[in-house]
């Protein structure tokens, strides 16, 4: 729906060819050489250009990068309650925050680990003001919020993400991640920011809004 072009991630079919765009590009080539660093640069740039997909990229090359996250900085990863979620059934991710991409990342490892949906999930727009960032980001299914909106805008801009989560949940069943409050939090004090509530309600054209 063209209504989303500013803020969606790319469709399958745009993948490919964003690839081919970035497979040169020095960050590309850095991150592929600490995920994959008993493979040549020439190996992993063909089996970029012979991806289609974004859940492909993912799971071939980002779940990669998790892992090697995980092996060097941590002692793994424990998880609980997955077994509780339902295969093919998107969900509405509302949690804490303290890293702008591992965030998600995790999460999405753990949901792919276990069968689930993964997640589309929010970024802030001034934290891909790169090109490749962007580009980066949109690879990894993120939807943009945007910020530095007069009131006005602010207004537009949140009615369009509530639908477009919507739009994700209930027509696509794809999962999707908000953090509950603008920013990371640094004292943590996690509380939920009533306005996010209220965002995500936006988009309901149901009479009782609690029951959406």
């Amino acid at each position: 729906m063209q209504k989303f072009d500013a803020i969606r991630p790319f469709y399958d079919t745009e993948i490919n060819k964003a690839l081919h765009n970035i497979a040169n590009h020095p960050m590309m080539k850095a991150l592929m050489n600490f995920s994959f660093p008993d493979v040549a640069d020439d190996i992993w740039k063909e089996q970029l250009r012979k991806t289609h997909s974004i859940r492909d990229f993912q799971c071939n090359f980002i779940y990669q990068s998790v892992q090697k996250v995980l092996e060097k900085s941590s002692e793994g990863m424990t998880t609980s309650g997955f077994e509780n979620l339902k295969p093919n059934t998107a969900y509405l991710f509302v949690s804490n925050h303290r890293d702008i991409l591992l965030d998600t990342t995790l999460l999405n490892t753990a949901l792919f680990e276990h069968g689930l949906v993964m997640t589309a999930s929010a970024i802030g727009d001034n934290l891909v003001k790169k090109s490749f960032l962007k580009t980066l980001a949109k690879l990894n299914r993120n939807f943009l919020v945007q910020r530095g909106l007069t009131p006005r805008e602010m207004l537009q801009s949140s009615k369009l993400l509530s639908e477009y989560i919507g739009q994700l949940l209930l027509h696509e069943n794809r999962s999707v991640w908000i953090a509950q409050r603008e920013g990371r939090t640094k004292d943590g004090n996690d509380e939920t920011n009533p306005g996010v509530l209220k965002m995500v309600g936006m988009g309901s054209d149901e009479k009782n809004l609690m029951d959406y």
